[in-house]
């Protein structure tokens, strides 16, 4: 009897070791995410652990990541990492498996969350969003050919901007500016950037105060220079050293690089930076929502 290809392949895999990974929106760039199994590196030396990871999909296409190490795990770079969850457009729910066929090379199997198994690229989301884009104005260029336009310009105004056009329409002419300025800069800008920041907010009004991790407190005079974070708080979420941290500001147009001092469990530097800018005054309860291992949203309710 014939065996099936996909059962050969799994016997053929099951002599490699290998890792998974279910991969979600939330944090699907995060250290945590990127990290390396402790006992699947065990089996690696240092000198394999200082080559680039190669992340190979069943189509063929090749992803190169290299390896660091913070004190408590190995884990994948975030550029590489992140080239390759953009390209295969993940962060959906999807259960990834990686098999080492050796010298570093991995194969990469993508599992949809409905559990059926990608065997061919996926568009990435920026290409869905240009796609869009152009159906866009090929919808809005339909619009415009229903009529029939005569343009009149003279040479001193074929440079200026908005075009003048004569359209006609039942017999009757009549004169309409059309503007064609391109889209303001920032609004670009700042949709990128406030874009992970928003869904935070969204995720933490929505989400039940035991999956979100997030801490309160009241802002005083004192607390200008250097903030506590309750100890509870850093216990559970809090790096054991000395990190630096960005903190967001509510509308997402404005962020913070404050450095986080384990031994006080506080912010210090930069921190003054955060009063001053908000701002923050005497009185003001300041939420904490934690949205990234090293990254925290910041909203203020005055009295």
């Amino acid at each position: 009897m014939a065996r099936n290809g996909d059962y050969l392949r799994c016997l053929q895999e099951r002599k490699h070791e290998g890792f998974f990974k279910a991969v979600q929106s939330i944090d699907v760039a995060s250290e945590n995410m990127r990290a390396l199994p402790h006992d699947f590196v065990r089996s690696f030396s240092d000198k394999e652990l200082s080559c680039k990871m190669k992340i190979r999909t069943q189509w063929g296409r090749s992803w190169e990541v290299e390896i660091s190490k913070n004190p408590r795990f190995y884990f994948m770079e975030k550029s590489g990492w992140d080239k390759f969850v953009k390209d295969n457009a993940l962060g959906h729910s999807e259960f990834l498996t990686f098999t080492h066929n050796g010298n570093m090379c991995f194969t990469v199997n993508i599992f949809k969350q409905n559990g059926k198994e990608m065997l061919q690229p996926s568009h990435s989301r920026a290409f869905l969003a240009s796609s869009s884009r152009v159906k866009t104005e090929q919808r809005r260029g339909s619009v415009y050919n229903d009529f029939k336009k005569e343009e009149v310009l003279s040479p001193e105004l074929s440079n200026r901007s908005p075009t003048t056009v004569v359209e006609s329409n039942g017999g009757e002419s009549y004169k309409r500016k059309l503007s064609f300025g391109k889209k303001k800069a920032e609004e670009t800008q700042n949709s990128k950037r406030t874009e992970k920041v928003v869904r935070a907010r969204r995720d933490s009004a929505g989400a039940s105060s035991s999956s979100v991790s997030e801490f309160t407190i009241l802002f005083k005079k004192a607390n200008q220079i250097f903030q506590r974070i309750p100890v509870s708080f850093a216990k559970d979420h809090m790096p054991e050293e000395k990190t630096m941290f960005k903190i967001h500001h509510q509308d997402g147009k404005k962020s913070w690089n404050v450095i986080y001092l384990m031994k006080f469990r506080s912010f210090s530097g930069g921190w003054r930076s955060v009063v001053k800018e908000y701002p923050l005054d005497p009185g003001d309860t300041c939420k904490f929502t934690l949205i990234e291992p090293n990254e925290l949203l910041l909203v203020v309710f005055k009295p």
